[in-house]
């Protein structure tokens, strides 16, 4: 054979080669490569996830005894308290003013007891019905625009406000009944003063006047010495905010001259050594939550940390969330020594609601549906079968088989879009 044939022939190979190699690396290609993972057997922990934010387990509010405005703020935001120590006092001088006034309503009054009691002559007795009425109407009036400050404090503000407001108003809706009850006895008494015979009906209006004018002065004798407010127990003080914020960001906190209710907290004073993750749980999972469940807390701080925790209350009121969902607070107790952690710190936690044992499990990512039914890819021989299962419980990362596939078993995790029952793959 001449040179030049065999030049041509071994040209002629290595073509020939290339295309059964191409070809070959083609085919190889045109299969499906996929991640396989092993149907295991293990306890499957079914769990709840809700996201939430610290805040702490032991805390008291303080109030302010009266509407009116701030003198002086003897602490600062953040600062350690003792039990007693005093946190602010209020300007006093229109407190002062109601104790006049009560002691002037109360000598009033006490005056028309007398002059009734002495059986003094008719004019003298008009004249201390008269000042008793004024007494009472004076009364009535300071308790009624009581009243009607904390109502429309009370209308105004939140569900969770209204739920901190009601007690106010329920004392001082007695106070204003108390008072109008006053008013009718005064002017009760003043009636029956001008009818001959009804000395002891006068008697009992003025007794009553006098003992509404007593209270009178008692309650605005409270209210001056609860005027400067105190830590309820030793902590971390928190000022609270007083309103929204303004134009420039600034949020209003307690200070001298500050405006103040008494449905309003101006501080909170807080023991940190224990903490509490508030979880909004969404409404259609809190009824497998219960008191005593075991959680896992992740914050955001802390992004390569868990911290155990216990929850201790579920809070019967919902909560509307920022999506616009309905939830439940559900507070957990959380156990997190060496931490540094804060107050307000958010996150997200996973609370364990059931727990299935010798339960046979895949990776959630091995399921897909078909007509209403569940199946999964079993891998053997380098080739897959799909096999219909049935599922039990589920988490985020494995799902249970009750039926279809054995614990040892291997199924396609990836790439299952590509895969058809019978097809060859490659595995990862």
């Amino acid at each position: 054979m001449s040179r030049g044939k065999m030049i041509a022939a071994v040209v002629a190979l290595v073509v020939v080669g290339g295309i059964v190699a191409g070809v070959v690396v083609s085919a190889q290609n045109a299969v499906p490569q996929v991640t396989v993972a092993k149907v295991e057997k293990q306890t499957l922990g079914v769990q709840v996830t809700a996201s939430g934010k610290l805040e702490a387990a032991d805390k008291a509010d303080v109030f302010p005894p009266t509407a009116g405005t701030l003198d002086v703020v003897q602490v600062t935001d953040g600062q350690t308290v003792k039990a007693g120590d005093a946190l602010a006092t209020m300007e006093t001088g229109p407190i002062r003013l109601q104790i006049a006034q009560a002691r002037a309503g109360l000598k009033a009054a006490q005056a028309q007891l007398d002059a009734v009691n002495r059986g003094v002559p008719a004019a003298i007795d008009r004249s201390a019905a008269e000042a008793g009425v004024d007494a009472a109407q004076t009364g009535y009036n300071a308790a009624k625009a009581r009243y009607d400050f904390v109502k429309s404090s009370y209308d105004a503000t939140t569900p969770a406000g209204k739920a901190s407001l009601e007690g106010t108003l329920t004392a001082v809706l007695m106070s204003k009944q108390q008072a109008y009850a006053a008013l009718l006895n005064a002017k009760s008494g003043q009636n029956k003063l001008s009818t001959a015979g009804k000395v002891a009906a006068a008697k009992a209006a003025a007794r009553a006047s006098v003992e509404q004018a007593g209270q009178a002065l008692v309650l605005a004798q409270n209210t001056l010495d609860k005027a400067t407010m105190t830590a309820p127990m030793d902590g971390v003080v928190i000022f609270n905010a007083l309103g929204a914020p303004g134009i420039d960001g600034f949020v209003p906190k307690a200070a001298h001259g500050s405006p103040v209710a008494p449905q309003a907290a101006l501080f909170t004073v807080v023991q940190m050594g224990a903490l509490n993750f508030n979880a909004q749980v969404d409404e259609a999972d809190i009824d497998r939550v219960k008191t005593t469940l075991n959680g896992r807390v992740r914050l955001d701080a802390f992004p390569s940390d868990t911290f155990n925790a216990k929850v201790v209350a579920i809070r019967s009121a919902a909560v509307q969330t920022t999506t616009g969902g309905i939830a439940f607070p559900v507070l957990l107790a959380v156990s997190a020594p060496g931490k540094n952690l804060l107050l307000g710190m958010s996150g997200s936690v996973d609370i364990e609601v059931s727990a299935v044992s010798d339960a046979v499990t895949v990776p959630i990512e091995a399921l897909f549906d078909e007509s209403g039914k569940k199946f999964v890819f079993v891998v053997s021989g380098g080739k897959v079968s799909k096999v219909e299962v049935t599922t039990g419980a589920l988490t985020d990362v494995r799902a249970q088989i009750t039926s279809g596939v054995e614990a040892g078993a291997d199924v396609a995790v990836g790439n299952l879009s590509a895969l058809k029952d019978g097809s060859a793959v490659r595995t990862k």
